[in-house]
């Protein structure tokens, strides 16, 4: 699968990057696979440095786990659509890409919660009403999204801002 990469992705810092192990759907063997890992992308490519990647996964509801199999350092990481089986090649890089793409959902999310946050408090000017990183992340995600659904809406018939 080509994909046309922008240049703001790829201007981007990755969180993590490097050599990885990926069963294909269609072939019984483990390629050897560069990837490349920036908020809740993880991109990969034949080789590091290749121009275009060979495809793109999704981290949005993300799950990772272990798994014993012939690859020592074997890992499985499901997502909605699908479940890739994957492997690092040592056990240190096994820990840091397990515990990258596990703070790559929450990571990005958070990102996403204070721009939204930023621009609530600019249209507002009333940071006090705002709960704190900490109330958000121990309330239920629904009963946020609800809350900031409701806030929207009422600056939207507020002439705040339009949507």
């Amino acid at each position: 699968m080509k994909l046309a990469v922008s240049s703001r992705l790829t201007a981007s810092r990755p969180e993590k990057q490097g050599y990885l192990l990926k069963k294909g759907s269609r072939h019984a063997s483990y390629q050897r696979r560069w990837f490349w890992l920036c908020g809740n992308l993880l991109l990969y490519w034949e080789r590091a440095g290749d121009p275009q990647p060979l495809g793109l996964i999704l981290l949005e509801g993300s799950s990772v786990y272990l798994r014993t199999s012939r690859m020592e350092y074997g890992f499985c990481l499901c997502t909605v659509s699908r479940v890739y089986k994957m492997a690092a090649e040592c056990q240190q890089d096994l820990e840091l890409w397990v515990r990258a793409l596990l703070s790559a959902n929450l990571g990005y999310t958070r990102a996403l919660l204070w721009e939204v946050r930023g621009q609530y408090m600019a249209l507002t000017g009333t940071p006090s009403e705002w709960v704190s990183e900490e109330q958000a992340w121990e309330g239920e995600f629904g009963a946020l999204h609800q809350w900031l659904g409701e806030e929207i809406l009422s600056l939207r018939d507020s002439s705040l801002i339009t949507l």
